[in-house]
């Protein structure tokens, strides 16, 4: 019997934040100059659940307390070192739209339905967006349901 190749894993968060009808989504600083748009998040820390990792990721990535709402889906993603990660998305809502940028990101945009439908996101955000059309439409988080339907993921009218 051949040995079983070992898989390096980790688990991850990102959030989905609300204010005043617009969504949050930052642009990454990335080495290859890509700067793809995604939402806060990162990696789990041993002690944490992921409640705990999400409001602590989204606080040193953008300075902004959270109230979590609800699971949005799923995440996942191959790095260049050969790590998978699996994540949780959540929807969360803000009280303050000012935001503090960590090194991570380089910009940042409160977006509407219409100007998220712009945004070049990360191909593995874009396939958990698309993974969340499958989920029961009718069951998705009311913020939600507008930033899906026009960036092409639900119900295309």
């Amino acid at each position: 019997m051949a040995q079983e190749e070992r898989v390096h894993m980790g688990l991850s968060v990102k959030a989905m934040i609300f204010h005043a009808g617009r969504l949050l989504v930052l642009q990454k600083n990335d080495s290859e100059g890509l700067h793809h748009w995604e939402f806060p998040g990162g990696g789990l820390r041993r002690d944490e659940d992921f409640a705990m990792a999400v409001r602590r990721e989204v606080m040193e990535e953008t300075g902004l307390s959270i109230q979590i709402l609800a699971t949005a889906g799923t995440w996942s993603y191959q790095k260049k070192d050969g790590q998978f990660l699996n994540g949780v998305i959540f929807t969360a809502v803000t009280d303050k739209e000012d935001v503090r940028l960590s090194h991570e990101h380089c910009d940042y945009r409160w977006v509407t339905p219409e100007e998220f439908r712009t945004c070049e996101l990360h191909g593995s955000l874009r396939r958990s967006l698309d993974r969340m059309q499958e989920a029961d439409y009718e069951r998705q988080d009311f913020l939600l349901q507008p930033f899906l339907r026009l960036h092409g993921v639900i119900g295309h009218e």
